[in-house]
């Protein structure tokens, strides 16, 4: 298949390539004459016995009639050999395609009538491959209209393999042009599919049909070849590339097809409206399958998926959004249809493509660009849960990266080992991986019971379904990525004790929240009370000293006392440390953080209170918590911890009575919970109901924000990501200059005179150098030269 792509580019001389073009055929006649012209004067005796002996060979007129040849100027020919009820419609479109010629040399004028003949001798009832590949290499040089230098990409890239004198065409109406793109993206796959895998791909050329006697046997032969070669194409379950190239149609089509599919992917690049855009990727559903005839062409559309899925230089409006979706589903149809490596490609772009939008979403810009990470987040986590066992080595690999990046933390212990760790991308990287592992939990109580799921993108390129005979397989898959939960725990605690100060607690409370959503998805005990009793022992918070105003905008440098408290407070959602000065001592800050860890502690609390354990895991919280209540003075953080108190021992009483009526012993319990009764949401469901009870509270507190107030906030957002995106070219810049100085000075060698050396009389040589000169500082400079 590679070598076939490959074909497209060959020189243009090759007689195979020209039959294969489907506009060049005017342009190899008139080659040809000149090259019997050059052979007549050359050799004028074999020219002579061509003329008597082969004159077929030098009549012109009838080139590219069979093999997939290009389009012909007289009417007949531009129909589809296969159908005759186009040949009425065929003479005018030979006299407007004449018609249009006249105007400029090599150029096709494109009008509305010409069109019209293209569309009724490519589709409707006609299905003629002429038309079809006409009307291809119109559109092909609709889509390249906006590129500067659009005659010779349209040379390169068109249907047939180019060839020199190729027709170009020309469209100067808008309506023209609007009608042909969606003509062409709308009726095309249909086309296709008739010719190739429907009943067009077992129908045989005109010349054919006077053969009307043949036998019996041929007949039922050519009739159950049809039957077989009527495949439908269902847009998310693959085709087999062998059943493309072994149709007779596909050495007329292929290059046609490759010119479509390449052209949709340019103008997808170059698309700048919301809604064109939004159009193209819908309807390239149905040509996605054709990709897997053309790996070179697979590659590239998923980078173009993945560049527009991926863009956050565009706004984040709902619009925008739909374009992301859209694309987004392509990669998925591409990772479920094209034959299994190809998922492996779709996983890691799209994880890189995520972890590169990350990188910029600071303290300054996260706010917008959240909503965008989120949405990004949760298409990474479907991807990964279509194939578990090419999912698996891909997360491995990766959360084995983040592992590298905390050890290398903690043994260089250095400002910028920290700051690798400590920064927005490491965290949301450890957000992502945490939702997947999760969302394979989720999956894995579907499968066992019994639930159905998607298959597709397997090992051997079909998509299955799932079944009660291969539910083994899927746990055992199941099991391999449920095994990375305990890496990626030890790597969450020791990014959270990294730095165990009072300025990097709402990192930590990040940290908090995702061992919790790993407990409750994959039903294990995974406590993090040790995290946030440790908050108690902070001298910010024994002392409780809170200092007024200052603290609330965090997104300030250093967060000064004296300045105007932002009137939505601390949102510790949105930032992982404090300022450097007067960290934790603003009441912002002491009412935000203890709010946070309260929260988090009933959580903790919600989630195991059917484990059998629970009485004796809560001894250490209820005693730290009642050492608090008697130092801190403040009467809310009193109610916070009355309140917390009170619902451990409700749930430890509760415990107490259920698990004495249990008849295995504790070593014998092997589920955590144990003591549930049967119609009460299990430990996923009530963590997801308190999610969603959280983020209605969230949004009911939040104030109404005025729209110039949102156009400054924007303004102030993209001028911080513009200069963090400065920063990061000036450090990779100064980087650079270092490692070249390093490797100049490496290579800079004293060169030694060795018959300088060798001149001893050189020696008792006298200096004339006059007294009262100082020469130092030009030795120093010489000797630094």
């Amino acid at each position: 298949e590679d070598k076939d792509l490959d074909s497209s580019d060959d020189d243009d001389d090759d007689d195979n390539s020209d039959d294969e073009d489907d506009e060049d055929v005017e342009a190899a006649e008139k080659r040809m004459k000149e090259e019997m012209q050059k052979l007549a004067e050359s050799d004028p005796d074999f020219h002579k016995y061509l003329q008597n002996n082969e004159a077929s060979l030098l009549d012109f007129q009838t080139i590219g009639e069979e093999g997939g040849g290009g389009g012909d100027a007289d009417a007949d020919d531009a129909m589809d050999v296969d159908d005759a009820d186009a040949d009425d419609g065929a003479d005018d479109g030979a006299n407007i395609d004449k018609e249009a010629k006249t105007k400029k040399d090599n150029v096709i004028i494109v009008n509305a009538k010409l069109l019209k003949t293209y569309e009724t001798g490519a589709f409707e009832e006609s299905h003629g491959i002429k038309p079809l590949r006409k009307i291809i290499a119109a559109y092909t040089s609709a889509c390249r209209m906006s590129d500067a230098n659009s005659n010779a990409d349209s040379n390169d890239d068109s249907a047939g393999g180019g060839g020199g004198g190729k027709k170009n065409y020309h469209i100067e109406s808008s309506t023209v042009f609007d009608k042909l793109m969606v003509t062409c993206l709308t009726k095309c796959h249909e086309e296709f599919h008739y010719h190739l895998l429907g009943k067009g791909s077992s129908l045989n050329d005109n010349d054919n049909d006077d053969d009307d006697d043949d036998d019996s046997d041929d007949s039922d032969d050519n009739k159950e070849d049809q039957e077989t070669t009527d495949i439908n194409i269902d847009p998310n379950k693959p085709i087999n590339p062998k059943h493309l190239t072994k149709s007779i149609r596909w050495s007329q089509l292929k290059y046609s097809i490759q010119s479509f599919l390449k052209s949709t992917l340019h103008l997808m690049t170059e698309a700048k409206e919301t809604k064109l855009l939004k159009f193209i990727l819908k309807s390239f559903t149905h040509y996605v399958p054709y990709l897997s005839a053309f790996p070179r062409l697979a590659k590239a559309a998923l980078k173009t998926f993945t560049s527009i899925w991926s863009n956050t230089s565009s706004d984040a409006s709902p619009q925008y959004q739909s374009v992301r979706l859209a694309s987004f589903l392509r990669i998925r149809q591409m990772a479920l249809i094209m034959p299994f490596p190809f998922i492996e490609q779709c996983l890691k772009s799209t994880y890189l493509s995520y972890a590169k939008a990350a990188k910029f979403a600071t303290a300054a810009t996260v706010s917008s660009l959240l909503p965008t990470l989120t949405f990004m987040g949760n298409c990474v986590v479907e991807l990964y849960s279509l194939d578990y066992a090419s999912s698996y080595q891909h997360a491995f690999i990766y959360i084995r990266q983040l592992a590298l990046h905390l050890r290398s933390a903690l043994q260089k212990k250095s400002s910028e080992a920290f700051r690798v760790v400590y920064c927005w991308q490491y965290m949301h990287c450890l957000k992502l991986w945490t939702a997947v592992l999760a969302a394979t939990c989720k999956n894995k109580n579907i499968i066992s019971n019994g639930g159905g799921g998607n298959g597709g993108g397997t090992k051997d390129g079909t998509s299955t379904e799932i079944e009660m005979e291969v539910t083994a397989g899927d746990d055992d898959e199941v099991a391999l990525m449920r095994s990375l939960i305990y890496p990626l725990v030890e790597i969450i605690f020791g990014v959270a004790r990294l730095i165990p100060t009072a300025r990097h607690l709402p990192l930590r409370l990040h940290c908090v929240r995702y061992l919790q959503q790993l407990a409750a998805a994959s039903e294990m005990f995974i406590p993090t009370t040790s995290i946030l009793l440790d908050v108690f022992d902070l001298r910010e918070v024994t002392s409780m000293v809170p200092k007024r105003g200052g603290g609330g905008n965090n997104r300030g440098k250093g967060g000064k006392g004296g300045g105007k408290s932002d009137v939505r407070g601390v949102r510790l959602p949105l930032i992982l440390k404090f300022p450097k000065v007067d960290a934790l001592r603003t009441s912002e800050q002491l009412d935000a953080s203890l709010a946070e860890v309260f929260l988090l502690l009933n959580r903790e609390a919600d989630l195991y209170k059917y484990s059998a354990g629970f009485p004796e895991f809560t001894i250490r919280i209820c005693q730290r918590l009642r050492k608090f209540a008697k130092v801190t003075k403040n009467g809310k953080f009193r109610a916070y911890t009355k309140g917390c108190i009170e619902l451990c021992e409700k749930h430890s009483k509760a415990a107490v009575l259920s698990r004495s009526k249990l008849e295995e012993a504790p070593k014998d319990i092997k589920r955590i919970e144990v003591l549930k009764p049967n119609n009460v949401p299990s430990m996923g469901e009530r963590y997801e109901m308190a999610i969603a009870k959280e983020k209605r509270l969230e949004v009911a507190e939040q104030p109404v924000v005025s729209e110039a107030a949102k156009r400054k906030a924007r303004d102030v957002e993209r001028k911080a990501k513009a200069e963090q995106e400065e920063r990061e070219r000036e450090r990779a810049a100064v980087e650079e200059r270092k490692k070249l100085n390093k490797n100049k000075n490496k290579k800079q060698k004293v060169q030694v005179n060795e018959e300088a050396l060798k001149n001893v009389d050189v020696l008792k040589e006298e200096d004339e150098v006059a007294e009262g000169i100082d020469w130092s500082e030009s030795e120093s400079e010489s000797d630094s030269e």
